[in-house]
């Protein structure tokens, strides 16, 4: 797996965290076409239908590395860019770089839910870019392409600063003692939640009625 350009943060929440990847720890050239790698895996996404190019020629708006693809350049780059999360994820947002010089062209940015959004972007020489925004909740998979579609003559277009919350699994309940000799010998303080030994006992015998004295957060979330 590829660990490049990724950065995770913490989100709203204490469930979920936000990805972004930015593409800046690979490096490409600065015209296509470069070799169209099978699939670009970064943490969670893959990346496909393109290739990382660096301060590409011709695109003012973006001097960075990005992901991008263009007709005629052959196997392995396609209208469709294709993003696909090993995880479902939520909020995925994509900035979108129009790579035709001299005229403006619509973009469409779809997911397997269904949701899309459709932007018309200025041409290169203008600096054209949009960002596109999903808010569904499960998305596995997002697609990018000319809203046309892919019978145009003319096509090029760049992605960078993807972004997607994923849905961190809460952690499991504690596991609590059945037995009152799992509360002896210090083992009372590897649970976490009891002030002493004398309260795990007292948690055993009264089968969890008497609720843990120590931590008392955790101790709430066995009620």
């Amino acid at each position: 797996m590829l660990a490049a350009a990724l950065a995770l943060a913490s989100a709203v929440g204490a469930t979920a965290a936000t990805t972004t990847i930015d593409f800046e720890s690979l490096t490409g050239p600065s015209q296509f076409c470069p070799p169209a790698a099978p699939a670009l895996e970064i943490g969670d996404a893959t990346f496909s239908g393109g290739a990382i190019l660096s301060a590409v020629e011709g695109l003012p708006a973006n001097q960075t590395t990005v992901y991008g693809t263009e007709v005629g350049c052959g196997e392995g780059y396609e209208c469709e860019i294709t993003i696909t999360f090993s995880n479902p994820v939520t909020n995925v947002k994509v900035d979108v770089f129009n790579g035709v010089l001299g005229s403006a062209v619509s973009y469409t940015v779809t997911d397997n839910l269904g949701g899309s959004q459709t932007k018309e972007i200025a041409a290169a020489s203008n600096s054209g870019m949009a960002t596109f925004e999903l808010s569904g909740t499960g998305i596995t998979s997002v697609t990018i392409s000319p809203t046309t579609g892919c019978s145009g003559d003319l096509w090029a277009f760049f992605i960078d600063n993807v972004r997607f919350d994923t849905v961190e699994s809460p952690p499991p309940p504690p596991t609590m003692p059945t037995e009152k000799a799992e509360c002896k010998n210090g083992g009372w303080e590897e649970f976490g939640v009891f002030k002493n030994q004398g309260d795990c006992v007292s948690y055993v015998a009264t089968g969890g009625r008497n609720a843990p004295a120590g931590d008392v957060a955790a101790a709430a979330a066995l009620a």
